[in-house]
């Protein structure tokens, strides 16, 4: 349940900075940096005071702990969210909740060879298989004259943002125990969005222009991050990796219902409908432990 619920949050992201691009008239590439930095630094902030006033954790890094929060920070927060900020004002809401669902495989084909617990087999194999299908067909447009619709600055840094993900969710398994997990979330995202918004404001020196709707969706915005990150991470030291991972076959289609709910223009055509399917259902494959790995765990 608390696997799925991250997943509805993460979902329900995709059409919420859609609609803050759409609210905020963003200038260019800069700006949506800098949206993306003031959300992910106000989260950070928010799991850092929750942890120190009712965990009552210390949340001091030691001289041991910074490199780790500080990789996490660059590959998770600043790394992925520059792509994905960028990458998902170049596409549709709908697009960009199937082709995050990339990270789910690479992190299977990873943990081949990372972890020896984690092994591929014929049955991860299909599911590859269904889940790529699944990635490339998003692209193919049957309303579309052009037939195949990809963009290096859309479609692609959405993917490149994926392998950012499932990095980080190696790392964070293998150096479990390392860094308190809760203190882990709250640094890697207010560090990395501390990056964002300065990469953002050297580019482009003007803050957005809110309003009491945007400041609301930024606040849900940094919530998600806050809630969500948190739980996982806590999850991923207690879980098998992989066994985690077919819980998100659940993030595209709740990122792609709420978009045609809340976005006007987007909507769920065949090929969209059969690239869910197939990611969602490779995702379940190609994770789904078998009964001899239950009795283990």
């Amino acid at each position: 349940i608390a696997a799925l619920f991250c997943c509805l949050l993460w979902g329900s992201a995709f059409p919420s900075v859609k609609i803050s691009y759409s609210l905020l008239n963003l200038a260019n590439e800069f700006q949506k940096i800098l949206f993306a930095g003031i959300r992910f630094t106000i989260a950070g902030l928010a799991v850092l005071v929750f942890a120190k006033v009712k965990l009552k954790i210390r949340i001091k890094p030691t001289r041991s702990e910074m490199p780790f929060i500080l990789l996490i920070a660059m590959l998770q927060t600043f790394g992925m969210y520059t792509l994905y900020y960028i990458g998902i004002g170049n596409t549709t809401g709908v697009k960009a909740s199937i082709l995050v669902s990339m990270s789910v495989f690479v992190v299977v084909i990873l943990a081949h060879f990372v972890f020896k617990n984690d092994k591929l087999s014929w049955r991860k194999i299909i599911g590859l298989i269904l889940g790529i299908a699944g990635v490339v067909l998003v692209n193919f447009s049957l309303l579309d004259a052009s037939l195949f619709s990809f963009s290096l600055t859309g479609e692609g840094f959405i993917a490149i943002s994926s392998l950012f993900s499932a990095a980080t969710a190696i790392l964070i398994r293998k150096n479990a125990g390392k860094v308190d997990a809760v203190k882990l979330n709250g640094w890697q995202l207010f560090i990395g969005g501390l990056l964002l918004m300065t990469v953002g404001f050297i580019g482009y020196p003007h803050f957005p222009a809110f309003t009491w709707a945007t400041g609301l969706l930024l606040i849900y915005l940094a919530a998600i991050s806050a809630v969500a990150f948190t739980v996982w991470f806590v999850l991923i030291r207690h879980h098998n990796v992989s066994y985690l991972s077919q819980f998100k076959f659940a993030i595209p289609i709740f990122g792609s219902l709420l978009s045609v709910i809340f976005i006007p223009e987007e909507h769920l055509g065949l090929e969209i409908l059969a690239a869910i399917l197939l990611v969602a259902l490779g995702t379940l494959i190609v994770n789904r432990r078998s009964k001899k790995n239950l009795k283990l765990e």
